[in-house]
């Protein structure tokens, strides 16, 4: 299945028109912004995580069909033939044979209540036929067949006092459907984050491999020119061979690292094209990365960090929502370990008649009532082999859950150590390593022109070419680490989708993938949900009451309303 997910670019409203990639002689001109929307357009991964979102949902309203009232209905024929004993015959009116042909119906409605009850209203209607002579007294007719219609209405309810009592138990299955939703939304967060992410970091890798190649070049040039002026000084008598020997290995040296720095680049801008499913050809353009990274003015809070991370990291968040589903499962285990006592009780009315309406006038009039209470006991001979097991297994998955968050804790907050003093020190080494150039580029000139003058050596204007090369290069390194690692500090934080209005809310996200059926979710299904959530990322950030009459806005507000209307029927779907 193709997959087509459209984002918005975030830079700003109007950033759609500047992403669009442009073609030029030197290569496929590419912005950070447009490779992440190209990757999000081809990824499948982001499209198994919708779907799963979407199924999750289906579980969850599933399980609270369990309080969905159920109407029920039956018909039964029996026909029996048989002797009768001295007893049965003396009951029946000296009758030797017994004949009978009965039909019985039945109907209702049965509900489970929040409590644990079973609730089950029924009526019942026999047609009883037999041999047995009767008489109705009420309206003087005797027969020698007996024709009689008999009639129950009641109520019947079934309400746990230990065991599978109340809403903890009754809801337990729901509670835990409800969690496992919103940890597939967390995991369609995280596997956008990553994306993203990977994205931006093998974009960086680009700009670097580029930029290696930009001063190799550089540096083949200067030692060109250099080479050449030895040249023209040896023609003229004025320089040695040697010069020119130094300089040939000079400018080799730098034409090797230069074929190296080139293959690199080819391999960074292949991976780019990976990462949104491009083939590679000698008849495409190149991929060229023009957007170049740039040093933070500031540094973030430290203690702001930690505060978000546990609020925004989808990796904390999915381990919250997962130790709370073991919670839920401790309770239900508890309560499954109680005695089975069951309150029973019933009512109705009965009636009898020699026609289906006399039958249920005798029920309307309330003259026969029916009544009958009791409770019922049941516990396992030996304690509960299973139900005490399950508990044990219960107490000890909570706990691995609680150590799995204590841990993940642990390393979050180092992880953040790490990237927060990695920025830190990328951000100083830039500074530093610019005063180098800076100094190294004065020592370069003055060196070519102590040169043009023939008092200092070519091999010594190469050496300071050199370090002048590294220094350029380690500026370009030190941009490239310090982006990677402010992209750690979003991604462990979790506010990497914040700040590039790729975060919308799990409502917004289910509203959208309402849209996928229970069938098989076809492409134009697909496309058409995924162009929903593009405009919800447009519009990520902007008030709600923002006045707008664009398409965009209006679609966001009637997603809303149908979360609202969602919302509203869920729950009165969850009402008994």
């Amino acid at each position: 299945m193709a997959v087509w997910v459209f984002v918005q670019l975030w830079s700003n409203p109007s950033s759609a028109t500047e992403a669009v990639p442009v073609i030029t002689n030197s290569g496929f001109n590419l912005s950070v912004v447009e490779l992440v929307h190209r990757v999000l357009q081809r990824n499948d991964s982001l499209q198994e995580k919708l779907l799963t979102l979407q199924a999750n949902r289906h579980k969850y309203l599933a399980e609270k069909g369990i309080f969905e009232p159920e109407a029920f209905a039956s018909a039964d024929r029996e026909v029996n033939k048989r002797q009768n004993n001295t007893l049965q015959a003396a009951a029946a009116n000296n009758v030797s044979e017994l004949e009978e042909t009965n039909t019985a119906y039945n109907g209702g409605l049965e509900a489970s209540l929040f409590s644990g009850a079973r609730v089950k209203l029924g009526y019942n209607l026999s047609d009883l036929r037999n041999n047995v002579p009767i008489q109705f007294q009420s309206l003087g007719i005797s027969s020698t067949v007996g024709d009689q219609w008999q009639t129950f209405f009641g109520l019947t309810i079934t309400q746990p006092l230990l065991k599978n009592f109340g809403p903890a138990a009754t809801m337990a299955a729901i509670r835990v459907s409800a969690l496992s939703s919103k940890i597939a939304f967390q995991e369609y967060r995280r596997e956008l984050l990553t994306l993203v992410s990977s994205a931006e970091a093998t974009y960086w890798n680009l700009y670097l491999a580029q930029e290696q190649v930009h001063l190799f070049e550089e540096s083949v040039k200067t030692a060109g020119t250099i080479l050449r002026d030895n040249q023209t000084r040896l023609e003229a008598g004025k320089g040695s061979a040697l010069d020119v020997l130094e300089a040939r290995a000079g400018l080799g040296l730098r034409q090797a690292k230069l074929e190296e720095a080139r293959q690199k680049l080819v391999e960074a801008a292949n991976r780019v094209l990976s990462l949104y499913a491009e083939t590679a050809s000698l008849t495409n353009p190149p991929v060229h990365a023009v957007d170049s990274p740039a040093p933070r003015a500031d540094t973030p809070n430290y203690q702001e960090l930690g505060r978000k991370a546990f609020e925004l990291n989808p990796d904390y968040l999915i381990q919250q929502e997962k130790m709370e589903q073991e919670r839920v499962r401790l309770g239900f285990a508890r309560n499954q370990i109680l005695p089975e006592v069951n309150l029973k009780g019933a009512y109705g009315l009965n009636g009898l008649g020699a026609t289906p309406g006399d039958s249920w006038g005798n029920v309307s009039r309330s003259h026969y009532p029916s009544w009958s209470v009791g409770l019922e006991f049941r516990m396992p001979i030996i304690g509960g082999m299973k139900a005490r097991n399950e508990l044990n297994a219960a107490l000890l998955t909570v706990q691995a859950s609680e150590l799995a968050l204590r841990s993940l804790e642990t390393q979050m907050l180092n992880g953040m150590d790490s990237a927060w003093h990695k920025a830190l020190s990328t951000r100083r080494s830039v500074e530093n390593y610019r005063e180098t150039v800076k100094y190294n580029e004065s020592l370069m000139e003055a060196s070519l022109v102590r040169l043009d003058a023939g008092k200092i050596e070519s091999r010594k204007v190469l050496e300071i070419e050199a370090d002048l090369l590294e220094a350029r290069n380690s500026v370009a390194e030190s941009l490239v680490r310090d982006e990677i690692a402010h992209l750690e500090l979003e991604v462990i934080e979790g506010v990497l989708l914040q700040q590039r209005n790729l975060e919308i809310t799990q409502k917004q996200l289910e509203a959208v993938t309402r849209k996928f059926s229970h069938s098989a979710v076809g492409d134009a299904k697909y496309r058409s949900a995924m162009e929903d959530i593009q405009r919800l990322y447009q519009d990520a950030g902007r008030p709600d009451d923002a006045p707008s009459g664009n398409p965009e806005s209006l679609l966001r507000r009637k997603l809303k309303e149908q979360t609202q209307e969602a919302d509203m029927r869920d729950e009165r779907n969850a009402k008994p």
